[in-house]
């Protein structure tokens, strides 16, 4: 069954970094182009500091697009950083009860990983309504690869390498690493068991990568995994020789392990990225010859 149909409305929101309403009205035309209508969070361009409101205005408008019965997905409109401030604000059960999925990318993964794991809905990362149509970020290509996710049933991804090989099946958890991290120790944190642990970022110093890899290895029922998709570390520098590269690091992370890892998947912070289901169950699968996530 698709997510969407014709003639269905989208919820807007901003739960991070605010927004400048020439973004909104893009992704609003854009949208509208697809057959869709939309509807906006009343904070899209509000500003506090570097977030599209004060932490209580960002959650309400959230609580407000899960408790409209005609929303039938919500989208992140864009990343940058603040969407954890929320979560204790956000009404799960009232979530739970009115289920849609949730758009988003980078500092999206927070409030994403959070809803998952108290509210059991489901969620897409690798797009943000941000990304102005026809630009390198998203071109024509990127926009039927959208399409299909809203209003086909099946759908296969085909990209990566084999890390390790193997099948497996499990719901995806995961996203931008360093906003994972930012959820350890909390309530938000989503279950690692029977999981597979889905990793990006950007921007970062490769030691700091390394770290925040050895914090997930940390953490309860990372053993428990039953497999890893690596996707892009874009533009993450070696401050110091002795630090190594992305691939050092990533070394290091699956050494030993032996449950199905995909690498260098095209998702993250680059033009074009996939979009890939969490909370949901998919089964991938890591091969020399093929590396594909269905569902």
């Amino acid at each position: 069954m698709s997510l969407l149909k014709k003639g269905d409305t989208i919820g807007f929101i901003a739960p991070s970094s605010f927004v400048k309403k020439e973004d909104i009205s893009e992704a609003v035309k854009y949208f509208k182009e697809m057959g869709l209508k939309v509807k906006l969070a009343e904070n899209l361009i509000d500003e506090y500091r570097y977030m599209a409101g004060n932490d209580k205005k960002r959650a309400s408008s959230v609580n407000k697009m899960y408790a409209d019965k005609n929303i039938k997905a919500i989208f992140c409109v864009r990343g940058g950083a603040g969407s954890s401030r929320i979560l204790p604000y956000l009404d799960y059960n009232l979530i739970k009860s009115n289920k849609k999925p949730i758009f988003g990318l980078s500092d999206s993964t927070a409030i994403q990983n959070a809803l998952i794991s108290l509210s059991f809905i489901p969620a897409y990362t690798g797009y943000l309504p941000a990304y102005k149509p026809n630009q390198n970020s998203f071109n024509d290509k990127a926009g039927k690869y959208l399409q299909s996710i809203l209003f086909d049933s099946k759908h296969e991804i085909c990209s990566g390498q084999c890390l390790i090989k193997g099948e497996a099946e499990g719901k995806i958890v995961g996203g931008n690493l360093s906003v994972l991290t930012y959820l350890c120790g909390t309530k938000y944190f989503p279950s690692l068991k029977d999981k597979i642990l889905l990793i990006e970022d950007v921007g970062e110093k490769t030691y700091k990568v390394d770290l925040m890899l050895n914090q997930l290895k940390q953490q309860k029922d990372f053993d428990k995994l039953k497999g890893i998709i690596i996707g892009q570390f874009s533009d993450c520098k070696i401050a110091s020789a002795s630090d190594g590269s992305i691939d050092d690091c990533i070394k290091d992370f699956v050494a030993g392990l032996k449950i199905p890892t995909i690498s260098n998947l095209d998702y993250g912070h680059i033009n074009h990225s996939l979009i890939l289901p969490m909370g949901i169950k998919v089964k991938m699968t890591s091969t020399p010859k093929k590396c594909s996530i269905n569902w």
